[in-house]
């Protein structure tokens, strides 16, 4: 198996020094291009406006009030009055798409043609809908309707431009931007989303409909997801443990991969990335189609690679943190006039090194690299992957079935099946390259779930749903971290929703059942002996919401929603280091179940011009489990370790988190978020430990004017000011938080009309002042900087059909 490394010798990606140079002559040249844009900034021709007007009927000839009017790619929207009438001013001339939404009707959708001379005013008749009530969804873009009315808690969709300039990165780093979201990283290749303070077991990641298991409850185990791969991310900030049980505590992001073609053809896309930084290239295809001969049927195949090196902090060399990731996906699907089907499997691989300086000898010198400040491991740049090192692979198939039953609803099937391996190769005292892993698991899952999706009964409409999973763990090597494990799951749930008017009240509730058994280690080669058992749990969860449209461009939701966890087996169980952390873990098998209380309050604006939202949330827990450093060392064979150890309490998390987007004008933008999170022992009196320090975004855009195969172009400027983490429990950690940083990035992009396809390029910098910073949430801030500054050049090159995003 040590014959396969990775990252020896130039690799797919033979990026040197050259990339250095080019991008600093490409630097020199978007200057120039920047310097003609703010010209034409100056006096920029005065645009020509209409007004589309009309009237929203039902399909009884009532007029409908509360309807939303959108026209998408502007984003401008507004509601119908009580008469269904609208007007929707300072409509730009030329073809625009107009959409028609409300809770209970089929949304239309339109071409307008706006001319000098012509204002249109239109009459839409809107047919019912069988609706499918969700707790948390909001699917699509960020748009008027969705945002506004679509959740009673904060849910928020990254637009496919954000999407676009965040390809080839790690979904931590994708969502960070996002108020309320953050990131707990193990060195440069390895991050993992924080949402509200919580992560890990306590974030449900929805991987094309299928929740992600892959030994998740390690701070070093990131989703296993291909960069490339999603269309729409969508986060829900806050508990969801009615639509997905046990373990959607603290919030759920749901990835999907591109819509599927409906028109017969063939098309495509390819991206390419480069990052200067660590030198990483990054590139990926995508061919789908759908065929003359077989209507209906319609397939999709993607593949993608990325290699990088060892990553640059501002004064140093981060040794041993470079990857190399190969990952691909199938999707097939067939559609009649009653059934729809898809299947999707993805493969995740990858090989990520681990920064050496976090393994040390003994305890004098862990005490000394703590205390010194700059790392004890440097030198030069390569590619190599050396000891400490992991290896992930990950296989996921997802196969879903609607059936639709004319005026009774809709039938949902959905089976899953995972398997994740993950190796963790240790770095030996001697030097020398271990022949097997440290440890090694492998991780099967199979899940289903049925939902039946009832037509509407007046005002109410929603689902009921039962759900399964099985889930088998096993060891391969002789190091010991957790024991080998079988587990099964099961719930019922029912979620219903009722609307009126501008009001719609959401209630569910659910009642799920595990059994586990942790499997004895006698007679294994591990010295560590380990007494099984079995272990059950079983709890109810419920959520109520409400959301009421104050005005058409103003919205107050509330929700309070119960939810609860079992204890992992990593928890109740683990005993000795944890070599991608360099943590040595201890484990309580008297944990208890974690159960939490979680009250939201958001209120959403969306204008002309402008949208935002504030949300306050405030999450009680009982029983909650933390993995608290033990304020000594352990030395073992292979060197000194932070001790951790997993403890119970009782705690409060809360705060508040919010944005704002503004139009100044129609070439210029401004947007400002926030995130404030505490969080208290409420057992111990004290702050709890790890909460995410406060943050400020603030960004400002500027919207160059478009002409003949310019379809858009921009450049942003954005900073990130990251507070010292102040609230932190005295006396348990080996270092105080670090002190606090600001970051500024510059990104210019521009869209190109290329034979009939829409070609996007981009050029970023970011980290520009190349600021020397520790943060927080970074698991090796002991030993070593953040990266440094990062210049990034991407491609974007569509071909053949349009691709349905």
């Amino acid at each position: 198996m040590s014959k396969s490394q990775p990252g020896h010798g130039r690799g797919p990606f033979p990026v040197n020094a050259s990339l250095e140079y080019f991008l600093m002559k490409a630097t020199n040249i978007l200057c120039v291009i920047l310097a003609i844009a703010v010209s034409c900034h100056v006096l920029p021709a005065a645009a020509r406006t209409a007004t589309v007007s009309g009237k929203v009927l039902s399909e009884r000839g009532e007029p409908l009030p509360a309807v939303t009017v959108v026209l998408p790619a502007l984003e401008i929207g507004t509601f119908t009055d009580e008469e269904g009438v609208f007007r929707l001013q300072n409509v730009p001339q030329g073809r625009h798409t107009i959409e028609f939404r409300i809770i209970g009707y089929r949304t239309v959708q339109s071409e307008i043609h706006v001319t000098e001379n012509r204002s249109p005013v239109l009459e839409v008749s809107m047919e019912p809908e069988i609706l499918m009530g969700d707790e948390v969804t909001v699917t699509g873009d960020r748009d008027l309707a969705g945002e506004l009315s679509g959740s009673s808690q904060s849910v928020l969709v990254l637009p496919p431009s954000a999407l676009e300039e965040r390809r080839g990165q790690t979904l931590g780093e994708t969502l960070e931007s996002l108020p309320g979201v953050s990131t707990l990283t193990t060195g440069p290749a390895i991050s993992k989303p924080v949402v509200r303070g919580v992560h890990s077991a306590r974030v449900l990641v929805l991987n094309a409909g299928v929740t992600q298991e892959g030994q998740q409850w390690g701070g070093d185990h990131a989703p296993e997801i291909d960069p490339f791969a999603p269309a729409r991310i969508e986060v829900l900030k806050g508990a969801a443990g009615v639509q997905y049980g046990a373990g959607a505590i603290g919030g759920v992001i749901r990835i999907e991969p591109p819509e599927l073609p409906v028109d017969p053809g063939v098309g495509g896309r390819f991206n390419t990335n480069l990052f200067s930084n660590n030198k990483q290239g990054a590139a990926s295809l995508l061919l789908q189609g759908a065929l003359h001969r077989l209507p209906g049927l319609k397939w999709r195949v993607q593949g993608s690679l990325r290699r990088a090196g060892d990553a640059r902090a501002p004064k140093h060399v981060i040794r041993n943190s470079g990857f190399d990731e190969r990952n691909y996906s199938v999707a097939l699907g067939y559609t009649t006039d009653r059934v729809d089907t898809e299947a999707y499997f993805s493969h995740f691989g990858t090989w990520l090194g681990i920064y050496k300086g976090a393994h040390i000898g003994n305890t004098t010198d862990l005490k000394r690299a703590i205390e010194r400040g700059d790392p004890l491991f440097t030198g030069e740049f390569t590619y190599e992957i050396g000891n400490p090192r992991q290896r992930v692979d990950h296989d996921l198939l997802s196969v879903r079935s609607l059936v639709r039953f004319e005026g009774v609803g809709n039938l949902e099937l959905r089976y899953g099946q995972q398997y994740n391996r993950r190796e963790e190769w240790d770095a030996t005292r001697s030097g020398a390259a271990p022949t097997r892993p440290g440890f090694d698991l492998g991780l099967q899952t199979h899940s289903g779930e049925v939902i039946f999706h009832h037509r509407n009964f007046g005002n109410w409409y929603g689902k009921i749903g039962v759900s399964g999973m099985r889930q088998r763990n096993e060891r391969f090597s002789t190091g010991f971290l957790i024991p080998d494990f079988q587990a099964y799951s099961s719930g019922v749930f029912a979620l219903e929703s009722w609307t009126k008017g501008k009001t719609t009240v959401e209630t569910g509730l659910r009642y799920d059942y595990r059994w586990a058994e942790v499997y004895s280690n006698e007679g294994r080669r591990a010295t560590e002996i380990v007494e099984g058992g079995i272990f059950t749990y079983r709890n109810v969860t419920g959520v109520v919401g409400l959301i009421r449209e104050l005005t058409p461009a103003l919205a107050v939701a509330a929700n309070v929603g119960r939810a609860w966890r079992p204890p992992g087996v990593n928890e109740l169980y683990s005993y000795g280091v944890h070599h991608g952390t360099a943590q040595f873990e201890i484990g309580d098998r008297e944990l208890d179940t974690e159960s939490s209380l979680n009250t939201d309050l958001t209120l959403r604006y969306r204008g002309d011009r402008g949208r935002g939202e504030l949300g306050f949330f405030r999450s009680s827990y009982r029983n909650f489990i933390s993995l608290l450093p033990g304020g000594e060392l352990v030395l073992t064979i292979r060197g000194a370790f932070p001790k951790f150890t997993y403890v119970q309490s009782d705690a409060v998390i809360q705060g508040l988190d919010g944005y704002l987007e503004y139009d100044v004008t129609r070439y210029m933008g401004t947007y400002l978020s926030a995130s404030l999170v505490r969080g208290r022992d409420t057992s111990e009196n004290q702050p709890l430990y790890q909460m995410p320090p406060t943050r400020l975004i603030a960004g400002l855009e500027f919207r160059l004017p478009t002409a003949g195969r310019m379809l858009d172009a921009g450049i942003g400027f954005e900073g990130r000011f990251v507070l010292r983490q102040e609230d932190f429990p005295e006396g348990i950690d080996f270092a105080d938080p670090p002190a606090g940083y600001n970051l500024f990035d510059v990104m210019l992009h521009a869209e190109l009309a290329v034979a009939d396809q829409p070609v996007r390029m981009q050029f970023g910098v970011h980290n520009l002042f190349n600021k020397r910073y520790r943060d927080y949430l970074s698991r090796f801030r002991y030993f070593t900087d953040d990266p440094g500054r990062n210049i990034t050049v991407s491609l974007s090159v569509p071909f053949g059909q349009p691709m349905e995003e």
